[in-house]
């Protein structure tokens, strides 16, 4: 099956395989070990069964490399995503603390 393709944020376009079967049994997956065995379907819970997309993985690797895992605040794009979130689903405004 040939891959789809996902939108960067600079409007690239990238291949991305949605098809590729990864066997997540034994990686501490809840959706694959809480009722092991061959006859189970884990229809049970709504978990990703594909590969992270390039972006993700690259952007994790980056932060890893750092070699820093300090408790840090979170980004303010962060703060002000979710208090615009709060506000469009729910009508909620929060301060930013």
């Amino acid at each position: 099956m040939t891959p789809e393709s996902i939108r960067s944020k600079e409007n690239k376009t990238i291949p991305f395989n949605f098809d590729e079967l990864i066997d997540r049994r034994g990686t501490s997956s809840t959706k694959w070990d809480k009722y092991r065995g061959p006859n189970v379907i884990p229809l049970w819970l709504a978990d990703m069964d594909f590969r992270s997309p390039p972006a993700v993985i690259q952007a994790l690797k980056r932060r890893a490399e750092h070699g820093v895992f300090g408790y840090t605040r979170p980004p303010i794009e962060l703060v002000d995503t979710v208090l615009a979130r709060l506000y469009t689903s729910y009508g909620w405004t929060v301060e930013q603390d």
